[in-house]
């Protein structure tokens, strides 16, 4: 066990810094800041992915766990093995205050020790739930013609303004996941 988590430390620390590179702001807010506090920050981000993993693969439920700078809940999955077949599914909820968490299934499939397949679907929570049904009325009282996707866009555009984007710190839980299912 000591030897894969050795070899996931690594994989993660990498994927940190590729992610750094990609959402430099999301990742590491302040880029000015002396590189112990990046490493600190890098350091910090682990320990918790590796919390996190722990919280899907064997329990309990760990609640506003900080990854990538956004508070995730992560709940145990369902893991089901058959042959050399390991099929994992689970839930991670995006924390939001004040309103509905976004949600994030997951499914993965692992086949002789290689992850084949991972899937990922997001129900959005946040502004998206609480702002279409009062907008769909307002737009039927008033006569103006909206669809649920321009409501949908509007919510999700209004929650990327406030929350920052969040999903890439969703997919890094469940990649890292993936790496440690046995």
């Amino acid at each position: 066990m000591k030897k894969i988590m050795k070899i996931t430390s690594t994989a993660l620390l990498a994927t940190t810094f590729a992610t750094a590179s990609i959402y430099p702001s999301a990742v590491f807010a302040a880029s000015n800041e002396a590189t112990d506090s990046l490493v600190e920050t890098s350091i910090s981000s682990q320990n918790n992915m590796e919390k996190a993993v722990q919280a899907a693969l064997a329990g309990p439920e760990i609640k506003k766990l900080e990854v990538l700078g956004h508070e995730f809940n992560v709940k145990p999955a369902s893991i089901v093995k058959k042959d050399d077949r390991t099929i994992v599914n689970g839930q991670i909820s995006h924390h939001l205050s004040w309103r509905p968490d976004d949600q994030v299934f997951y499914h993965i499939e692992i086949e002789h020790g290689e992850v084949k397949k991972v899937e990922i679907k997001i129900d959005r929570g946040g502004w998206t739930s609480i702002s279409a049904p009062l907008l769909a009325t307002l737009a039927q009282k008033n006569d103006i013609p909206v669809t649920l996707e321009m409501l949908q866009e509007l919510g999700q555009k209004l929650g990327s303004y406030i929350d920052g984007k969040w999903e890439y710190a969703a997919e890094a839980i469940v990649s890292s996941i993936a790496l440690y299912v046995e």
